[in-house]
């Protein structure tokens, strides 16, 4: 069982693995999964829409630029891509019809199937019975019947197990997601405002934000809001929108900013915008639950908070922390090279299922 699989990559069926779609965490992930992995001697190959910028070792190709536009219309850029990720619309079953005539040319047998969005796909598990089928990132509410799990945060982990009331067991993992460090340029000295990198929605703490706007002192940064969404129900003088951005722009924002805010009201699987900002020295100030729990030193590299008082004293102190060693310790954690090493370990195991599994000896 030395040798390493294939690995077969279920692509984003409503999106574009380019940088184009960076704004979108799933996307993102699909996109560097291959190269990461290829640093550990796998082969992946790819099923994902035209246009991937991925460095899979076979890059299949489903739907056009030109077809996905046409069935799910022409888009602004400050729409929200999850709208259009339902299963049954006419792009998913296109997608996945073309996905199933190409899988079944190349898998064989003992590969695994990688489930980067879970159960968009769930159908391939009776198409492909003989393989193991593994969920690489679930930051998602629903999970897939029958596969393998590989959860973004143990908060997350933890509250699917709560929830579908069941215990712990060895063959599901915890890793986090996963950046290309260069893509994200360290800043050591203290920016110019407070940035909030997401989704403008009420879920994501635009509540919390406005009422930290409104009790800001007098001269104070502003509040610098990115990303796809109406912002007219937070508007306010000392809140400033300016839309989505890709690719390099996300780093040259997080990199500017004094630190990032990111008050979810909701069990956050990951938080990916704030860790990027991490990744530049950017302190990260966040709610006190889920996986904040975990990608947040309260005091180190930014703050977790409960109150108004709290999220305006942390405001007035994140200036002192140190951004070189938060830089420095987040770029160590959340590479392809450190996090390539958790899958190199999760997929040797999970691959020893096809031989002996949890009775493996080591060499």
């Amino acid at each position: 069982m030395a040798d390493k699989p294939t690995l077969h990559l279920v692509g984003i069926f409503h999106t574009i693995h380019s940088q184009e779609y960076s704004h979108c965490a799933f996307t993102g992930k699909a996109l560097r999964f291959a190269k990461m992995l290829q640093l550990y001697g796998y082969s992946v190959i790819e099923y994902a829409n035209a246009g991937s910028e991925s460095e899979a070792i076979e890059k299949v190709p489903l739907l056009t630029r030109d077809e996905l536009e046409t069935m799910t219309g022409k888009r602004d850029s400050k729409d929200f891509h999850g709208d259009i990720a339902a299963v049954g619309t006419p792009h998913h079953g296109e997608f996945e019809r073309r996905l199933v005539e190409a899988m079944k040319l190349r898998v064989k047998p003992k590969d695994i199937i990688c489930h980067p969005f879970g159960h968009a796909h769930s159908r391939l598990l009776q198409d492909f019975p003989g393989n193991i089928h593994v969920e690489t990132g679930i930051g998602y509410p629903t999970l897939v019947e029958g596969t393998i799990r590989i959860f973004e945060s143990y908060a997350w982990r933890h509250y699917h197990c709560g929830k579908d009331g069941r215990q712990g067991t060895n063959y599901e993992w915890v890793i986090p997601n996963y950046f290309e460090i260069d893509d994200w340029q360290p800043k050591f000295e203290p920016g110019q405002y407070y940035a909030f990198l997401g989704r403008i929605a009420s879920c994501k703490g635009l509540d919390t934000l406005l009422e930290i706007a409104k009790h800001l002192p007098e001269g104070s940064p502003k509040i610098v809001l990115c990303g796809q969404g109406d912002h007219t129900p937070w508007a306010h003088p000392n809140i400033e929108y300016r839309g989505p951005i890709t690719g390099t722009e996300r780093s040259e924002y997080m990199r500017n900013a004094i630190c990032s805010l990111m008050p979810t009201n909701f069990i956050e699987p990951f938080g990916g915008s704030g860790v990027e900002g991490l990744l530049c020295g950017t302190p990260l100030i966040a709610t006190d639950y889920g996986a904040f729990t975990e990608t947040v030193q309260h005091g180190v590299n930014g703050y977790r908070c409960k109150t108004l008082a709290d999220w305006l004293v942390a405001l007035s102190k994140v200036g002192q922390l140190n951004r070189r060693l938060i830089a420095q310790s987040s770029r160590a954690t959340y590479s392809l090279q450190a996090c390539g090493a958790r899958y190199d370990d999760a997929f040797t195991k999970i691959h020893q299922l096809y031989d002996k599994g949890w009775y493996t000896l080591p060499e």
